[in-house]
């Protein structure tokens, strides 16, 4: 085929619920078993069952509480593998960075990690994680239990607090998906 083959893309496609059968053509492989001979080969280069990925996490709300969404960006080796977000409604803003966190997770897990860092911006999620801090909110009590859960299913699991300009991808689908929603143009974010 004359299409450039795109791992990275065929990933986020698979991710998302397409099958290979659906995916191999778009991605740019001239079979399905190319496609799978592609992913053997990520699985064997990055370890087979130690898949190690960055997650990126955030959220944001446009008021607090306001209209919220959250974001997650999925990298290995410096290649972005995964974008995705989620609009919430009305929510505050550290709701919003636990549902990005979740999110993150999610798709890490989906991708078959078995080890993750999940970067974030949020200093108050970064350290209740961590268990610097306590979970007072009864608002977040549960999303602190739901992100827990998923951390459990790595075996392998680390949380850095980065800069917010260091987490500009993910602020930036976090408040797409504000955007999407009200079906206007993205924030700058």
């Amino acid at each position: 085929m004359g299409a450039e083959r795109d791992l990275g893309y065929a990933l986020r496609l698979l991710a998302g619920g397409q099958t290979v059968k659906e995916v191999w053509r778009e991605a740019g492989f001239d079979s399905r078993k190319d496609l799978a001979d592609s992913l053997f080969e990520l699985a064997e280069k990055t370890g087979g069952s130690r898949l190690r990925l960055i997650a990126y996490a955030d959220g944001a709300s446009i008021g607090n509480p306001g209209d919220a969404g959250c974001g997650a960006l999925i990298m290995h080796e410096g290649q972005v593998l995964l974008e995705d977000y989620r609009y919430l409604g009305r929510a505050t803003n550290n709701v919003a960075e636990y549902e990005g966190a979740i999110l993150a997770l999610t798709k890490a897990h989906e991708l078959g990690a078995r080890e993750v860092e999940l970067r974030v911006d949020s200093s108050l999620l970064a350290n209740q994680i961590t268990g610097r801090y306590r979970v007072k909110s009864p608002h977040l009590a549960h999303l602190y239990q739901d992100l827990k859960k998923k951390i459990e299913l790595f075996d392998e699991f680390k949380v850095t607090l980065v800069r917010r300009t260091d987490n500009r991808q993910a602020d930036r689908l976090a408040n797409l998906a504000i955007s999407a929603h009200k079906g206007g143009k993205p924030g700058a974010g």
